[in-house]
């Protein structure tokens, strides 16, 4: 009869445990910031405009132009552009707020965080551009 010593393994096993464990443990942490960051994006520049949603449309897609470097990509049945400004990725949304009102929603990132000056600037710019235009 032949008889094994597992005592080796099973000090290996109780070893390994705690390592796996703590593997386990950063890529949830790794994972969580990557969700929180998408999900729970805190630097969404939000305004209600007193423009009409078409108006405001028609405008923040002619400000991404002029900003970007790069061609924009707009679903005008969603009414959402993408654009390049400075190496973020920034995306714009219009929508209708009231009658002749209209909400706009920019945010960016980059390098898969978020760029919350990008946003800023872009949002300001198009509702300048819009302020500009009305006089």
């Amino acid at each position: 009869m032949r008889t094994t010593n597992f005592a080796p393994l099973a000090l290996a096993a109780l070893l390994l445990v705690p390592a796996a464990a703590s593997c386990a443990a950063v890529v949830a942490v790794g994972a969580g910031v990557l969700i929180g960051q998408q999900v729970l994006d805190d630097n969404v520049y939000v305004g209600q405009l007193t423009t009409d949603a078409n108006r405001t449309w028609a405008q923040a897609k002619t400000t991404l132009s002029n900003m970007s470097l790069k061609p924009i990509e707009a679903n005008n049945e969603l009414r959402r552009a993408i654009a390049d400004v400075d190496g973020a990725k920034v995306t714009v949304f219009v929508e209708t707020y009231d009658l002749n009102r209209s909400q706009i929603r920019v945010s960016a990132t980059k390098f898969g965080f978020s760029a919350s000056e990008t946003a800023r600037v872009v949002f300001e710019r198009i509702t300048q551009d819009l302020d500009r235009s009305e006089r």
